[in-house]
């Protein structure tokens, strides 16, 4: 008789659905049952029972264990987790070399992140502190043709505002002063202090705490100050200091109106001495407060505007103010917009210290990778350790084990390591903490680490690095098959050309590549910058502001400096050759009926300024100290401003006259010098003409004998000079500094960018060489007999030690192919800041990638020689 078969339908859904752990049995058991049902039923009911008890069999409809079926444990119960815990601990104790590389990987890269993190976090909450702060705005300038802005304004944008924008609520000028001397009535007590020109509706713009005095009244009057506490306490002794007085350079008594708490340290209003605006008028009378013909970034304007208010839509209003105040013409030049309170901090402010948003965003992505190569080693250490692990998971399996418990098992083990990480990163960041704030000159001390957002940072870090670095180890692991498992004692990879290790692996020095590429070329620009002709002479070269100017005052100061032999040269200047801040004038270049425009750089100097900085001059004549009268201007250009005036060879522009903007004021090029840096190598060579303008000579440059003077040589200069400075300014503090250090400055940015990447490469390396040390212990474990089976046929030690480190050695090339044109990219767009800049040069990628091999080399060296050296009778013994 035919044998007849149950429905094919209802046995491939119960293949494809029922549970895989008992499909074979319970499907033998329907075939037995089927025959029955054939047998006594018929043949049409026995498809129709079979069919039903396979869709009844199927997981979703499959009915519940029998009650006298032993109950699964709830996996994530207190018990589940206590042995959970407990085998964690064992596994770790067991693999004590792994468990130190993986601990010692995830720490190093958690501390580097916390770190960032507190840095991030303190750049980020400058001016957070007031309640009005989202209608807080300043007035800032735009050079249209220029496409540069300017956070200073116009002195007489301040009454206009009052006047034409009923919109603003409060309108508050600011006026910076710089390096001025105050001292105590009656006292030796004498300062040389930055302060601010402000009236009492600076208090009601920002939130301020008032130990003493009323901030109603405090700056109403004249020749009044308001004091911080540390700066009571610093002049006086005390806080309670209302109606005492202090002098400013030595010419006029102010009147202590007011005692203000300290600032604290992120806001971008750091004013220790605030002197009220009337005083202006006798403490700086050249300051014209309805000027429309220039401006100074240290004069600052902010409104509040009224609740409601756009101030998008008030940023069209200012056309009008510029034909109403200025001109028509005015408005193809000139813009002036809103900036919000909140990203003040990241550009120009009166507090000094701004945050460079380009690098914040480097540093959080290099913190992110160090952070990501650490947990890379976390990953590809767990799944090389996944050999020793095959048979544990095999029997685990075998006896009732399921998917779910493994992984959690193995995401307990990986939070176990990664709570030891968090605590042995708490304490790297702590030791780590004061060399990164000098470093990126963040105000942050030890008590900012130990806070509640720091600490639930660190929690949301380890949760998240316990995930990032155990789910795939956890799923890889508990996946594997328990009879295959329990038979080879291997992980099964299949036919894989590139495995997810190697892979791993490739990215780690990937990244390390491009950060030692990186540090390399900026190290270059950096060298660059040092060492750049800047067409004038930066060494040896001192300056020192001067507190007034008065003639006679500087010519005695000249005479007793002139009569030391350590001293060449002496000039009195506005500005140094190259400074930050300059004064920028508008000239105008007539020829017949043609007018051309000049937007010019004017340096301020006396005849000596060509000699005391070493400029050279290509045609004409030098200044004299006599060339101030206003019938008979005369000036020195630079080339690039005669090309401006389309004349190409210096001695055809000796003579010619450029006047003063669109006015018949003029002035009679005498000379033209070589082009040189008046400001850093960010920006190009601006038109620039050199002057002598005495009522604006605020600095005193002095050119020393030697060019390069011993330490010895700079002491008893510096000594001469301050007994000079003593003898004309006896009530003034002497304060200098070098013009080297000084330019210096302009390139902060950069030698942080610099520094951070360094250590940052640094980082990575560690990390990096820790995790393929690992690997190379794991490999030279793996291939024990295959080294003792080379060894007993003739292998020598250099042959074993080739082979374990090629596979190394080629990932690190392609590594290098994939870095180089990454690196090349980055650091192509980072020099489109400069001006003058680097050339990339193939080399750098070269040496990077040479580099990167020998550490690659030297760490798997180590274990490869000895695996090499193993007597092979230990090796083929068996297990």
């Amino acid at each position: 008789m035919k044998p007849t078969l149950p429905p094919r339908w209802a046995s491939t859904l119960l293949s494809w659905w029922a549970d895989p752990n008992t499909s074979e049995e319970v499907q033998g058991d329907l075939l037995e049952l089927y025959d029955f049902w054939v047998q006594t039923v018929g043949e049409r009911k026995a498809r129709w029972r079979y069919a039903l008890n396979a869709l009844k069999l199927i997981r979703p409809l499959a009915k519940p264990k029998s009650s006298l079926d032993y109950p699964s444990p709830f996996l994530l119960s207190p018990g589940m987790i206590r042995n959970y815990v407990k085998i964690a601990f064992r596994n770790l104790a067991k693999s004590k070399g792994y468990s130190f590389i993986n601990i010692t990987g995830l720490a190093t890269g958690m501390a580097c992140t916390v770190l960032i993190f507190l840095a991030v976090r303190h750049e980020t909450s400058y001016d957070q502190n007031h309640v009005n702060g989202s209608r807080v705005y300043r007035v800032e300038s735009e050079n249209i043709k220029e496409k540069h802005s300017y956070p200073g304004t116009y002195t007489g944008m301040a009454n206009a505002l009052r006047t034409d924008f009923p919109e603003a609520e409060l309108v508050v000028p600011l006026l910076q002063v710089w390096g001025s001397t105050f001292a105590v009535p009656n006292s030796d007590k004498r300062f040389k202090e930055p302060f601010i020109f402000a009236d009492n509706k600076l208090f009601h713009l920002l939130d301020y705490q008032w130990v003493a005095g009323d901030p109603r009244t405090a700056l109403s009057q004249p020749n009044t100050v308001v004091l911080t506490r540390a700066y009571a306490e610093k002049y006086f002794g005390t806080t309670d200091v209302l109606s005492k007085t202090i002098r400013l350079d030595n010419k006029q008594d102010l009147l202590v109106a007011g005692v203000l708490e300290d600032h604290p340290a992120t806001t971008s209003f750091p004013f220790d001495l605030l002197v009220s605006f009337p005083t202006i008028k006798t403490a700086k009378p050249d300051i014209d407060l309805n000027k429309w013909n220039g401006w100074s970034d240290n004069f600052q304007v902010f409104v509040l505007l009224k609740n409601g208010i756009n101030p998008a839509q008030l940023t069209k209003r200012f056309q009008a103010i510029i034909v109403k105040y200025m001109s028509k013409e005015a408005l193809a030049d000139k813009r002036f917009f809103l900036g919000p309170l909140s990203e003040i901090h990241y550009g120009s402010n009166l507090g000094g210290r701004s945050a460079n948003l380009p690098l914040l965003r480097t540093l959080s992505f290099i913190g992110l990778l160090v952070l990501l190569i650490a947990c890379f080693n976390f990953i590809n250490l767990s799944t090389a350790q996944a050999f020793k692990r095959a048979k544990e998971v095999g029997i685990r399996k075998a006896i009732g084990s399921n998917r779910w418990s493994l992984i959690y098992q193995f995401l307990t083990e990986a939070g176990l390591l990664t709570f030891f990480a968090v605590l042995l990163a708490i304490l790297l960041a702590w030791i780590m903490l004061p060399a990164m704030a000098d470093t990126l000159a963040v105000p942050l001390k030890s008590p900012d680490l130990f806070t509640w957002q720091t600490a639930l940072f660190a929690l949301v870090l380890a949760g998240l690095t316990t995930l990032l670095a155990g789910v795939y180890p956890a799923f890889r692991l508990s996946g594997m098959a328990p009879i295959w498992a329990l038979k080879s004692n291997r992980l099964a990879y299949g036919k894989q050309w590139f495995s997810l290790r190697q892979g791993l692996v490739v990215v780690q020095f990937t990244v390390s590549l491009i950060l030692i590429s990186s540090a390399l070329l900026i190290n270059q620009q950096l060298t660059f910058f040092r060492n750049a002709d800047l067409g004038f002479n930066k060494a040896a070269i001192i300056t020192v502001g001067l507190p007034d100017n008065k003639l006679e005052n500087l010519q005695a100061l000249r005479n007793q400096l002139i009569e030391s032999p350590l001293i060449k040269d002496v000039s009195f200047s506005y500005n140094s050759a190259s400074a930050e801040s300059n004064w920028m004038q508008a000239m105008q270049y007539r020829k017949g009926a043609q007018a051309t425009d000049i937007k010019t750089q004017m340096k301020m100097g006396d005849s000596h300024y060509l000699d005391t900085y070493g400029i050279q001059l290509l045609a004409g004549e030098k200044l004299k100290d006599t060339d101030t009268s206003s019938a008979s201007f005369k000036l020195i250009a630079n080339e690039v401003f005669i090309n401006r005036m389309g004349i190409s060879r210096p001695r055809d522009a000796i003579g010619q006259r450029v006047y003063y903007g669109d006015g018949e004021e003029f002035a009679t090029i005498i000379g033209v010098a070589k082009n040189f840096n008046v400001n850093s190598l960010h920006q190009k060579i601006d038109p620039t003409v050199i002057q002598v303008v005495p009522k604006n000579f605020y600095q005193a440059g002095i050119k020393l004998q030697t060019e390069k003077p011993t330490a010895e040589t700079v002491q008893a200069a510096l000594s001469q000079i301050k007994k000079a400075w003593i003898a004309t300014f006896p009530t003034h503090v002497f304060d200098y500094s070098f013009l080297d250090e000084s330019l210096a400055q302009a390139y902060q940015s950069e030698t942080r960018t610099a520094e951070l990447i360094e250590v940052s490469t640094f980082l990575a390396m560690l990390i990096a060489c820790l995790g393929l040390f690992g690997l190379a212990t794991f490999t030279a474990e793996q291939r024990t007999k295959e080294i003792g089976v080379r060894k007993v046929l003739g292998a020598s030690v250099t042959g074993i030690v080739t082979l374990l480190s090629k596979d190394f050695l080629k990932l690190v090339l392609i590594a290098i192919v994939i870095a180089s044109p990454i690196a090349w990219y980055a650091m192509s767009q980072w020099l489109q800041n400069f001006e003058f800049k680097v050339e990339i040069q193939w080399w750098v990628f070269a040496l990077t990638g040479l580099l990167m091999a020998v550490i690659a080399l030297l760490t798997v060296s180590f274990q490869s020689i000895k695996a090499a050296l193993v007597n092979p009778v230990k090796s083929l013994r068996s297990e």
